[in-house]
């Protein structure tokens, strides 16, 4: 486990759970055979664990079963300019993830659909998903439900809050502006 003081780390259940809520998407690490293996998969909380799906085709899948894992849930990060502030400081990067770790299993089709059900009402306002709906036959057969236990969990929220109040206002609304920024700018260099 990598350090972070105790200021800028919480270990509040319910913290942790309205991040995952308002943050899904998670990277999914695994270790297989001196392997270190990476995805990038939607988790829910359901039933006091968190579940998703992986596709059968993605290597992971292979070694995935009864395997310890680690997620990170991400919200974002920016780097914080001396310049901004009055007072004297040193740059650094303020950022928000949640780190969790379990052992993952595959689960039955029934609760995976029921899951991917879930998690489309959880995220979409505008779509809802049936258990009949006539692409989820097809979806079965591409995708395997998994459960993660939840058996260590911390929020690391780094927000500049051993500084001031003013500074730690600041602070967040920096970050809120880099990440719009800087996606905008990326999504500028996209093309088709």
């Amino acid at each position: 486990m990598s350090y972070l003081p105790s200021h800028f780390t919480s270990e509040s259940w319910e913290s942790v759970k309205t991040f995952i809520e308002l943050f899904p998407l998670a990277t999914l690490i695994s270790l297989h055979d001196q392997e270190i293996f990476t995805s990038h998969i939607p988790f829910i909380i359901y039933n006091d664990k968190l579940v998703g799906h992986i596709n059968k085709e993605n290597p992971q899948f292979q070694h995935i079963h009864k395997s310890q894992v680690e997620l990170i849930f991400h919200a974002g990060d920016a780097y914080i300019s001396p310049s901004e502030f009055e007072t004297d400081e040193l740059p650094t990067f303020n950022f928000a993830k949640v780190h969790l770790k379990g052992k993952a299993n595959f689960i039955e089709e029934p609760t995976m659909v029921e899951s991917l059900i879930a998690m489309t009402n959880q995220l979409d306002f505008n779509f809802k998903l049936e258990s009949n709906h006539p692409k989820i036959p097809v979806l079965k057969h591409f995708i395997q439900g998994l459960e993660v236990s939840i058996d260590e969990f911390h929020g690391r929220f780094k927000m500049s809050q051993d500084k001031s109040e003013s500074h730690f206002n600041k602070a967040k609304t920096l970050l809120k502006k880099s990440q719009e920024k800087r996606l905008n700018l990326f999504l500028n260099t996209l093309s088709q």
